[in-house]
């Protein structure tokens, strides 16, 4: 069986010599399109619900929905006489007003759809179809809690809505399309936002918004959050950061402020500034240490009066200490780079600098003379 997908006008055909397809079949065929190089820019195509135990061995038949106006054909034939075409193995339906059948010449298509009568069923379609979180996209026209508002094919377009779906339907996970601006007065515990890419959706949290025990993945990530979070694989841009981790994030020319009296660990994280530009973590005074692990890239430390410590292993970098505003407490660098002084960009070696502790055990040019002079010496 083969399958072809037009992308501008959203039109999956069977082709001819072939009369039949099943929905599970039709179901692998987008998916594997879907895992291609050259289909990732695309929505995803279609959401399939089904397969749930009925018991004494029966299950629930498929449903396939058709997502973002894409339909099934089959070839056109060339006539006369009508060829008679079927999809089997479940249901099909689909978001094009004209429904999820593109009618083609001299073909005749016979759809043999499955149903059932208890509410049960009718329920875990619909929670199979949300695909495991709610959907959210502030340009979506669809708003309120009734399904399918919140599904893929149905997006719901405000976070008030979408906390609700998420509480009445069980789940912990959001998938935003676009970019999400979180109110002031909205309260997000326990909750995994899911973005788009780095490059296509931004979340802004503000100052007043509750965000406390939440993942957020594949973003970018400003504002204010509360406290026990985690990033992986965002970009991270004038971030008001209360203890948690970040990981395989990439850090911007902003500042990320410390606070919550706690340790904040940063594990694999890069920089994400070219040339000399140069990350900043603010220290926010005192109360607060930090651990950053495998880092790759400049940084710059500002703003540390406390007695708490830092440590930095460097997989290859630069570390820029501001040593009018770090002033007090241990900040141990170890790994392959240099430290420096901010403004005079003066090679800093293990010392005291002040109330200021110095570990600087980094492999760099710098310290390696210091080392052989000390030898001699």
């Amino acid at each position: 069986m083969a399958l072809s997908f037009d992308k501008v006008s959203k039109i999956i055909t069977v082709l001819s010599p072939d009369t039949e397809i099943t929905i599970q079949n039709l179901l692998n065929s987008i998916r594997e399109w879907e895992d291609e190089l050259t289909s990732m820019d695309m929505k995803i195509i279609a959401s399939c619900a089904g397969k749930e135990p009925l018991g004494g061995g029966v299950l629930v038949g498929l449903t396939l929905t058709l997502l973002d106006n894409w339909r099934l054909a089959f070839e056109a034939r060339s006539g006369p006489t009508y060829i008679q075409c079927s999809v089997t193995g479940g249901n099909i339906v689909g978001t094009h007003a004209n429904g999820a059948i593109y009618p083609t010449s001299f073909t005749q298509i016979l759809v043999t759809a499955s149903s059932s009568a208890t509410l049960q069923e009718q329920s875990a379609i619909e929670y199979g179809s949300f695909n495991g979180g709610v959907t959210y996209s502030e340009t979506s026209p669809y708003s309120g809690t009734s399904f399918p508002v919140g599904t893929p094919q149905a997006p719901v377009n405000n976070p008030y809505d979408a906390k609700l779906i998420a509480e009445e339907r069980g789940f912990f996970t959001g998938f935003i399309i676009g970019n999400m601006n979180i109110p002031t007065d909205l309260e997000i515990s326990g909750f995994s936002f899911i973005g788009s890419g780095k490059d296509r959706t931004i979340i802004d949290v503000p100052s007043l918004a509750v965000i406390e025990d939440c993942t957020y993945t594949d973003a970018h990530v400003t504002g204010y959050l509360d406290g026990e979070n985690t990033i992986i694989d965002c970009l991270l841009d004038n971030l008001y950061y209360i203890k948690g981790y970040i990981e395989g994030c990439v850090l911007s020319p902003g500042v990320i402020t410390l606070g919550g009296n706690d340790t904040a660990h940063f594990l694999d994280c890069f920089s994400g500034v070219p040339g000399t530009g140069t990350p900043t973590i603010d220290m926010a005074g005192s109360g607060q240490a930090l651990a950053m692990r495998n880092y790759n890239g400049g940084i710059k430390i500002i703003n540390k009066t406390g007695t708490e410590s830092v440590s930095i292993d460097l997989n290859s970098g630069q570390v820029k200490l501001d040593l009018t505003t770090v002033t007090d407490g241990v900040i141990v660098v170890r790994g392959v780079g240099k430290v420096i002084e901010a403004t005079s960009g003066e090679f800093l070696p293990t010392g005291y600098y002040g109330s200021l502790f110095l570990l600087n055990e980094a492999i760099h040019n710098d310290s390696i003379a210091e080392a052989v002079l000390d030898a001699v010496a």
